[in-house]
């Protein structure tokens, strides 16, 4: 018995080697079958190469394009001219104090700091940081930290921004201190309420490896309260992602304490806009009424869809709040300086042009 002809490849199971005198044996036209089935062989693994080749090396793949996750699209909505709200209407909210005892944000950023030697101490310490009194799974504190102007009659917007709901994803909890920073430097200027939950999901982040989920294994940005979450949030995970255990949505909405308390500040913070970030999709996604924004520094619009029990569902098609999610292009990498700058200040220009002085 001869060797067959054709190099031998790894697969599921073993291609069937042809012995030589078989094929000497063989009448003309199956002979030319057979020439032209390894001149296709040979045409693919040429392909294959030319494919391999063609991206220069260390060339970074974008994730969003190998795996990002879509949704069914939301229906088309048109923006509406909200309604005036009368002044005598307009609540102010109490401003979270800032921590006076320097040793409150240390505790807070520690365990961040040891677990991810990475994050900057300053800007972590920096951001005064205190716990809010909510606790995760695993009781880990969840932090925030308000900027609001001195004049609370002067808010006329809130703004809700959240980062690393998934606890794989660093530089959403970076960007968030990041942005707190800035938030500062402006307060001064703008009639902006912020309030800033940099890690809703510690517990993910503090894992070893870090995980989307938390320590109960819910997907948080699965877990809200959308229509028929019941049969919505099963038949998603089961048929469209496979049963994917980073997805699961939890056994019921708002069963995980992290989810409850976000929940909890949608309705007492009452914002007027959530902010969202995540990575490492880099992409930018939008729902809600208003028109959304086009870009925010490098990431342009590419709306993902709805997904049954997700922040956005929530909060921009049942609440009718609108919901920015940021897609950074890594979850461990930071944007250089100037790009965190310009997505902010791309923020600031839509709200002014997109969302409503409530005291006007």
């Amino acid at each position: 018995m001869g060797r067959s002809p054709f190099p031998r490849i790894t697969m599921n199971r073993p291609i069937p080697t042809v012995p030589i005198e078989a094929i000497e044996d063989t009448q003309p036209t199956s002979r030319i079958a057979m020439a032209m089935a390894l001149a296709v062989w040979l045409g693919l693994t040429a392909g294959g190469v030319a494919l391999l080749q063609g991206s220069p090396p260390g060339t970074a793949v974008p994730l969003h394009h190998l795996r990002v996750e879509r949704g069914p699209k939301p229906l088309p909505t048109q923006e509406s001219s909200p309604a005036p709200v009368a002044a005598s209407t307009v609540q102010p909210h109490p401003v979270i104090a800032v921590p006076t005892d320097a040793a409150v944000p240390a505790a807070v950023c520690a365990p961040w700091l040891e677990r991810w030697p990475a994050l900057q101490r300053n800007l972590c310490e920096s951001a005064r940081l205190a716990p809010s009194g909510a606790l995760s799974v695993r009781g880990s504190p969840i932090a925030w930290r308000d900027v609001a102007p001195a004049d609370a009659d002067s808010v006329a917007q809130r703004v809700l921004v959240v980062g690393a709901i998934h606890g794989d994803e660093l530089t959403a909890a970076a960007l968030t201190l990041h942005w707190v920073a800035l938030a500062q430097q402006a307060s001064g200027q703008r009639p902006v309420h912020w309030r800033f939950i940099p890690v809703l999901n510690p517990d993910g982040l503090l894992a070893r490896p870090a995980t989307r989920t938390n320590a109960a294994g819910v997907d948080l940005n699965r877990n809200f309260p959308t229509p028929d979450w019941e049969r919505e949030a099963a038949v998603y995970w089961e048929k469209r992602t496979r049963r994917d255990p980073r997805r699961w949505p939890g056994p019921a909405p708002l069963s995980e304490p992290e989810s409850q308390f976000l929940h909890a500040q949608m309705a007492q913070f009452a914002p007027d806009l959530v902010v969202s970030i995540h990575a490492p999709y880099g992409v930018l996604d939008f729902d809600g009424p208003q028109t959304p924004p086009q870009k925010l520094g490098g990431l342009h619009l590419d709306q993902l869809g709805v997904f049954p029990g997700s922040l956005g569902n929530y909060g921009g098609l049942q609440q009718g709040v609108p919901v920015v999610t940021i897609e950074l292009h890594h979850a461990l990498r930071m944007p250089v300086r100037t790009e965190i700058t310009a997505m902010w200040q791309d923020l600031l220009a839509w709200m002014d042009r997109h969302l409503p002085l409530n005291n006007q």
